[in-house]
């Protein structure tokens, strides 16, 4: 499989308020899947896997954003060197890929509020509020539930990937937003220190 072999990522562009039929599969919720996964559903993971793997800088990445319905996410959080941009990154996790995933925000712990880029958002960077801590429910390949909590950056992380499954971008909870540009260049920056 090479990078040209995958699907393209689907775009939408907030300064055109895009309504057409190609953002559509952003815009629903996906399909819940059921065990044993099919041969499809299978190929559709080793197609996102791959996606995910041949990406700099990418947290995570869901299945609808290459154009396929499912409720797939593959994500990870275990760079430590992102600190330096993203204060919050207190818990660490392998790429991990997890089918019907699930969250709900521990109140309690409060929100806080950050920066959320996108492959699926052209050219446009958000300022989000998000759980600062979840708990978390999906499943392994395998049918396996897995249950947990998550905080700081991998809580934002998993959000994200899940608000994609639901048909929710992060420019729909963005309290403001900026150009791709800056915020790349504010990033590079802090990694740089």
């Amino acid at each position: 499989m090479t990078k040209n072999d995958t699907p393209a990522y689907v775009v939408f562009d907030p300064k055109a308020n895009q309504q057409k039929e190609e953002v559509k599969i952003l815009r629903q919720s996906a399909k819940t899947l059921t065990f044993s996964l099919t041969d499809s559903d299978l190929e559709d993971i080793k197609t996102l896997e791959y996606r995910f793997d041949t990406e700099k800088n990418m947290a995570g990445l869901a299945a609808v954003q290459i154009n396929i319905p499912k409720k797939i996410i593959i994500f990870s959080c275990n760079n430590l060197e992102l600190k330096k941009f993203r204060p919050t990154l207190t818990q660490m996790m392998p790429k991990t890929i997890w089918i019907n995933p699930s969250y709900k925000g521990i109140e309690e712990a409060g929100k806080d509020e950050t920066y959320e880029g996108c492959f699926s958002i052209k050219d446009t960077v958000g300022i989000v509020e998000r759980y600062s801590k979840i708990r978390y429910k999906a499943f392994d390949m395998d049918g396996k539930c897995i249950e947990g909590t998550a905080e700081g950056f991998l809580a934002r992380i998993i959000q994200h990937e899940i608000d994609h499954i639901h048909g929710i971008l992060c420019i729909d909870r963005a309290s403001s937003s900026m150009d791709q540009e800056i915020y790349i260049k504010m990033r590079n920056e802090a990694l740089k220190r």
